[in-house]
């Protein structure tokens, strides 16, 4: 008989050898780390998908500063911000965009952002480790560079008769002009390049320019001497009227007559002297929008009208020709290297029709005391007629032509624009052309932005 010592021996050996239900323990202790494994992997792909949607926010707000060809840097980076916060839920990640996420150094856009991503297993795994891991850091960045600068020379033309003093949509009209031309100047050349240059020329009665002695004729047709720039009130002159050519020493009347001090027929007019000195001088080619933004927000309007005097001295400010100083070779507009290569244009608004006679290319003018040829009469039709033919060799040279006809209600002188302007496509040349019709501010507004960015498109080269 056992005792029941023997009994418990028995029991106790046959409970150590049995392996019923191992398994079970076995994975109760194993499933531990592949549950925390598991959980690393939802946390982790949490941090996928956060930076994921923190990549392509940035991308997209770099892309949209980037795309503004006609920006100040400001604009560039209140819009990068902008598409940030679109496509980018920063609140459910807890965080703040900041005010400078968008940097602008050079050429080259870029944007870089943070965020945490709390963890759950993570953690867990770094305290059973003996660390302290309680987030998921992540960063980003993006990084684009602006089309580069190319090289242009733009003549803004722009009317400052007396018409422009006018009310429309309750504001002076010309200083609406001058909003949108400073918008356009700044936005074109907002690095600052040195081979974007403006020149303005305001015109009224005639244009006011600095021009050499040797450019001029006094008020007898008696030439003038001297390489020494005069200020000088000048319109039309009977050669070279409708071309860019350089002045002929020889032939007087290929000169401009000085008019502010006009003697008709020996008598001192002082009317011509009075209206000279209302009119705007004239601005060649810089680089400089300071200077230009300074001219533009100074000058008032005051007189009548003569478009094609002022379409011929823009045309004079871009030329290659002696006139003025700086304009390049047309051959560069061809330039077979895209670096080198040139724009030449001439933005030409006016709110008007022709109101100051002109000469005829080649003709004296019958009401000039000097000459009894009345072959070619003074005559508004003759300022009509040589600005279709300056548009015309204007653009055989290769210069870019845009007209705006700004709160304008005379038919021809509208049809005349837009026979001007240069077509958009140069295979159909008479089919659509860079001819803006604006009748509001918005519209004007509107214009000067599609002719903006008309302008970065030939400018701007894609990188």
């Amino acid at each position: 008989m056992h005792t029941i010592c023997e009994l418990s021996l028995k029991h106790l050996k046959k409970f150590r050898s049995n392996e019923d239900g191992n398994i079970a323990i076995i994975f109760g202790f194993a499933v531990v780390p592949f549950m925390i494994a598991a959980g690393m992997a939802v946390d982790y792909g949490r941090g996928v998908v956060a930076k994921h949607e923190l990549q392509v926010a940035l991308d997209s707000a770099v892309l949209a500063a980037v795309a503004l060809r006609i920006a100040e840097p400001q604009e560039r980076k209140d819009l990068g911000k902008a598409y940030f916060e679109a496509n980018f839920d920063s609140a459910g990640y807890g965080l703040t965009v900041p005010s400078d996420l968008i940097d602008i150094t050079g050429n080259v856009i870029s944007a870089n952002h943070s965020l945490s991503v709390d963890t759950a297993f993570m953690q867990l795994s770094s305290m059973l480790a003996g660390q302290d891991v309680t987030d998921m850091e992540i960063k980003t960045d993006a990084k684009a560079l602006v089309p580069q600068v190319g090289k242009a020379e733009i003549s803004m033309v722009l009317d400052y008769s007396g018409s422009m003093n006018d009310f429309l949509n309750g504001k002076r009209k010309y200083k609406i002009m001058r909003d949108a031309s400073i918008d356009l100047i700044n936005g074109l050349n907002s690095a600052g390049s040195a081979d974007i240059q403006f020149a303005l020329v305001p015109f009224s009665y005639g244009v006011k320019a600095e021009l050499k002695g040797t450019h001029l004729t006094n008020t007898d047709y008696e030439k003038l001497t001297g390489e020494t720039r005069i200020e000088s009130c000048v319109s039309g002159r009977k050669v070279g009227a409708t071309l860019d050519v350089e002045v002929d020493e020889v032939d007087k009347r290929a000169r401009w007559q000085q008019w502010d001090l006009w003697y008709d027929k020996g008598s001192y007019n002082s009317s011509r002297s009075s209206k000279c000195n209302t009119m705007l001088l004239m601005r060649p080619l810089t680089s400089t929008t300071s200077t230009l933004v300074a001219d533009l927000t100074g000058w008032q309007p005051y007189g009548g009208t003569h478009i094609s005097s002022g379409f011929q001295f823009g045309w004079h400010a871009i030329s290659p020709n002696s006139v003025f100083v700086g304009g390049a070779s047309y051959s560069d507009i061809t330039h077979e290297d895209p670096e080198q290569r040139l724009l030449k244009a001439i933005v030409l608004l006016t709110d008007g029709a022709q109101t100051v006679p002109d000469y005829r290319e080649n003709g004296n003018g019958q009401n000039n005391p000097h000459t009894s040829d009345p072959t070619y009469p003074m005559d508004k039709s003759n300022g009509e007629y040589n600005l279709t033919k300056l548009c015309e060799n204007a653009r055989d040279e290769g210069v870019l032509v845009v007209t705006v006809a700004f709160d304008l209600d005379d038919d021809d002188t509208i049809d005349r624009l837009e026979a001007c302007a240069s077509p958009k496509n140069p295979e159909e040349p008479l089919g659509d052309t860079y001819s803006f019709k604006a009748d509001s501010i918005v519209q004007l507004n509107t214009a000067f932005e599609e002719i903006g960015n008309v302008l970065a498109d030939m400018v701007y080269l894609s990188q």
